[in-house]
């Protein structure tokens, strides 16, 4: 078993795991002495054994004008680590406490337009995964392709992701190219909380895919693998609009 491996995992660089292994031999020691049990210079020993003070491996002796290092007991480190956590978690607490309130900041500026790209299938699926924070009630505007859906993304996710749009509450018009998966879905669009007008794929060719909802557009490439986030409620007005006016038009459509 490599112990200074291990210690390294503990959060120590290879010297500070190095410098406390040879504490640890030592018992106890100077800066010379630790300087040569440990194969490095003074000068880093300096610096590696007050990360080690800070982060409580070692502890520092002053005897008049000398000074002694002590290797801490290695039965301690797990109490170092317990302190860790709790500091991670009064820090989960406190962003939990604060994070209403930096949304509001947030939202404050929201009338400032920002654009997000994403790259690869798994940044895909983040970004469509925005339109699940929506709250009960509110809609997303769609002009769909499933059967790119289902082909890049896969049937377990979009099983998956349908399955927390419907449990949120979040209600869906989609406009997609007609296709056997698309006429799946639309025979299940009432428990799926979805309206679907299906056009045809010859005419209406759906080479990716939009979602439209409140401030948001979302385009994605799905044969690309690229996705682009547009957050401007001037522009999302007028998506929704023109959504609307292609909402209209749909139903008129004869196949």
């Amino acid at each position: 078993m490599d112990i200074q491996f291990i210690i390294e995992k503990l959060g120590l660089g290879e010297k500070q795991a190095g410098v406390y292994m040879a504490l640890l031999q030592m018992g106890s020691g100077n800066i010379k002495q630790i300087a040569k049990n440990s194969d490095l210079k003074r000068t880093t020993v300096y610096s590696v054994l007050d990360n080690l003070i800070q982060k409580g491996f070692v502890i520092l002796v002053k005897k008049g004008a000398h000074r002694v290092y002590f290797a801490e007991d290695p039965k301690k480190l797990s109490i170092l680590y317990d302190n860790e956590i709790l500091k991670i978690k009064e820090r989960q607490k406190a962003i939990a406490e604060v994070l209403p309130e930096l949304g509001s900041l947030y939202n404050a500026n929201a009338a400032k337009p920002a654009i997000r790209f994403y790259e690869g299938l798994e940044a895909l699926k983040q970004v469509f995964n925005e339109t699940l924070e929506l709250k009960k009630g509110e809609e997303i505007l769609v002009y769909s392709s499933a059967e790119s859906i289902h082909t890049y993304l896969g049937d377990v996710y979009v099983k998956n992701y349908l399955a927390q749009r419907k449990q949120k509450g979040i209600i869906q018009r989609a406009i997609a190219e007609d296709s056997l998966s698309a006429q799946e879905h639309l025979k299940h669009d009432k428990e799926e909380l979805r309206q679907t007008r299906l056009v045809s794929k010859e005419f209406f060719p759906f080479s990716n895919e939009i979602n439209i909802f409140r401030n948001k557009m979302l385009i994605i490439s799905y044969k690309d693998f690229f996705g682009v986030v547009i957050e401007s409620a001037e522009i999302a007005k007028t998506q929704k609009a023109i959504f609307e006016l292609a909402w209209i038009g749909s139903k008129n459509i004869k196949k």
